[in-house]
């Protein structure tokens, strides 16, 4: 048998506390954005709600409610750096969970062809306990032999790693519809 290896390389890194509460209900924050794009942090949080929410297995507050209540309260949604506690926020936005998380490279990298190049850090926040109980941190290139990635596609591709890797963690079984 021949085996091809590709030119991309991914370095991940996923964690479940054992034992944790499963999610009812997640908010997911804005994610912070690190990197010189303007709106990567804006395309990740909503490509995770996207992916959450495609999995049927955990129930996620609507982004818009999330921000509406946040504004209610005189906080930024946008400004990830400067919002309360995750306990605080869960019990604003009224959900078991908060995910939070960061987007530290989301670029073209140069070369003989240009390299997509992502990097997503995330992390779940019990709302009653404050504790960390999920953590995931993706770095990806989208090359390989065959066919060269987008921006998008290496970070769909991220973001649905992750969200498998939380529903199977910490989700509910599938969402009986209606509820």
């Amino acid at each position: 048998m021949l085996a091809l290896a590709g030119c991309g390389t991914t370095a991940r890194v996923e964690w479940a506390k054992p034992g944790a509460t499963a999610v009812a209900k997640i908010a997911v924050l804005p994610f912070e954005n690190q990197t010189a794009a303007s709106h990567a942090g804006s395309v990740v949080s909503n490509l995770m709600v996207s992916e959450l929410v495609a999995t049927g297995r955990i129930g996620v507050l609507d982004p818009s409610e999330a921000a509406d209540r946040l504004h209610r309260e005189s906080l930024d949604p946008g400004d990830p750096t400067r919002l309360p506690s995750a306990q605080r926020l869960g019990h604003i936005l009224n959900v078991s969970h908060v995910l939070q998380g960061s987007v530290t490279e989301y670029r073209y990298k140069p070369g003989i062809s240009e390299t997509p190049v992502v990097g997503v850090t995330a992390r779940v926040v019990d709302a009653v306990s404050g504790d960390v109980v999920w953590t995931a941190s993706h770095a990806r290139s989208g090359s390989n032999v065959f066919r060269e990635d987008g921006l998008a596609l290496v970070a769909q591709s991220i973001i649905r790693e992750m969200a498998l890797h939380l529903t199977a963690a910490l989700g509910r079984g599938p969402q009986q519809e209606g509820r």
